[in-house]
């Protein structure tokens, strides 16, 4: 009975070597490839699970993680075309999706894939970002920034080199830091200030040339209406003085009523404002406070409203105050 209990023992022992042998496990999150006698097989194993295999040296598996990884390279200065200097710093995000050329051009490892990618990415950022001006990356001006377009023309390039050769696929490249060199600030940021101090002053003289025209505009405007006001007065002034015309005929039949309503409309300029008078009634036009000059004036001439009372009778000073007031 001892002797069974240690044959089973070493039986069960046998077949958990020969399952693991045998046999490997591929995660969700995993591809594998069979390599027979060192040859990768063409197809890799995508789906999970158990699966199984000829024990080494026949087969032998490598497993691959199919997650997307990022990548960061080093910040490095760069060249534009028009001969300055940026610090620029991008990510990658990238993942295995051929494990069968990735495992033939990398038989190391995904260490080995990962530094041939950043050589890759390094030597395409330097080569597209020497097509772009200085302007396209530092700009006050929106619309000539273009950082986003240089991304995708840089992540393009990538995966023409990545995808065909290495067996990965670039899902997104973007820059994640753009400086300037502490040497080159102080020049750029002045040649910057200079530009739009150029531009505020060609904005100042056109807002001059725009603002005079309108002066311009606005004085012959004021002229033209003057023009018409003044041709509109002298109009009015014509037909006033036809209309006086007609009253002059009727005051030249009655001279003694026209010269008392010129005295009487001197003294209600004169007495306008408080004002104590010494006068000479004996003299134009204060006569009319004379009862001997008012007598002169003929009785069909004068109404109450002249004399402040009834017709033919005296008035009062106070009486003539209020009707120049």
């Amino acid at each position: 009975m001892k002797n069974l209990g240690t044959l089973l023992a070493a039986v069960f022992i046998a077949i958990v070597l020969l399952l693991y042998m045998c046999t490997f496990q591929v995660r969700f999150t995993e591809v594998a490839i069979k390599k027979t006698w060192g040859s990768p097989a063409r197809n890799a194993i995508t789906q999970p699970g158990l699966k199984l295999k000829w024990p080494s040296p026949i087969q032998s598996v490598v497993i691959y993680d199919k997650r997307m990884r990022i990548m960061e390279d080093r910040t490095e200065e760069t060249r534009t075309v028009d001969g300055k200097n940026v610090m620029v710093t991008t990510f990658t995000a990238w993942r295995i999706v051929d494990p069968a050329k990735f495992h033939t051009n990398f038989p190391g490892g995904e260490e080995d894939g990962e530094k041939k990618l950043r050589t890759t990415v390094v030597t395409q950022k330097h080569a597209v970002i020497g097509k772009h001006n200085f302007s396209e990356f530092v700009s006050t001006d929106p619309a000539k920034r273009k950082i986003r377009e240089i991304e995708r023309e840089i992540q393009a390039a990538v995966t023409s080199d990545a995808g065909a050769e290495y067996g990965i696929e670039v899902v997104d490249f973007g820059i994640k830091k753009l400086g300037l060199p502490s040497t080159v600030t102080t020049a750029i940021f002045e040649s910057m200030k200079s530009n739009e101090q150029k531009k505020a002053a060609r904005y100042q003289a056109e807002g001059e040339a725009r603002a005079n025209d309108i002066i311009a505009n606005a004085k012959a405007a004021e002229d033209r209406i003057r023009a018409t006001a003044r041709k509109k007065a002298e109009e009015i002034k014509a037909e006033a003085e036809e209309v006086v015309s007609d009253y002059y005929k009727e005051f030249d039949q009655h001279p003694e009523l026209r010269i008392f309503l010129d005295s009487l409309r001197v003294m209600e300029e004169a007495l306008q404002s408080r004002t104590t008078l010494i006068i000479d009634t004996s003299e134009a036009p204060w006569d009319v406070f004379d009862e001997e000059s008012r007598r002169r004036v003929p009785e069909g001439d004068r109404t109450s409203d002249d004399w402040g009372g009834a017709a033919g009778q005296p008035a009062d000073q106070t009486l003539v105050a209020q009707e120049t007031d």
